[in-house]
């Protein structure tokens, strides 16, 4: 009888600490531009065609209409949160003038700055 109740109360034991894990999740915001991507931009294109590669821009500012932000967080269940921003600037007539930011490589995870 006595082994039976220590059992049980092992039982309970193991099975109510084994609620008490959290489970995180990886939490991923915002547009994944690749340095793939970026080698398909180059001056002169115009905003359908950049929109065409990158997609459709987190932030347009009213404030600045031929400036378009593509931000990129990352947050693993365990660790720091990653930020990434790319900007694209056009001329007054809507064409690509320049690309700035951080890009995630398709070699390795790391991010490199384009310009």
């Amino acid at each position: 009888m006595r082994s039976f109740r220590l059992i049980t109360l092992l039982t309970f034991c193991a099975l109510l600490l084994g609620a008490c894990s959290i489970y995180r999740v990886d939490v991923q915001q915002g547009n994944v531009i690749t340095a793939k991507e970026l080698a398909e931009l180059h001056p002169g294109m115009d905003e359908l065609q950049v929109r065409a590669i990158l997609g459709s821009p987190l932030l347009q500012d009213p404030w600045h209409p031929h400036q378009w932000v593509y931000a990129y967080s990352f947050k693993p269940a365990y660790g720091n949160t990653e930020v990434r921003k790319v900007l694209v600037l056009f001329d007054k007539d809507g064409k690509l003038v320049s690309v700035q930011g951080d890009v995630q490589s398709t070699a390795s995870p790391t991010a490199t700055t384009a310009s």
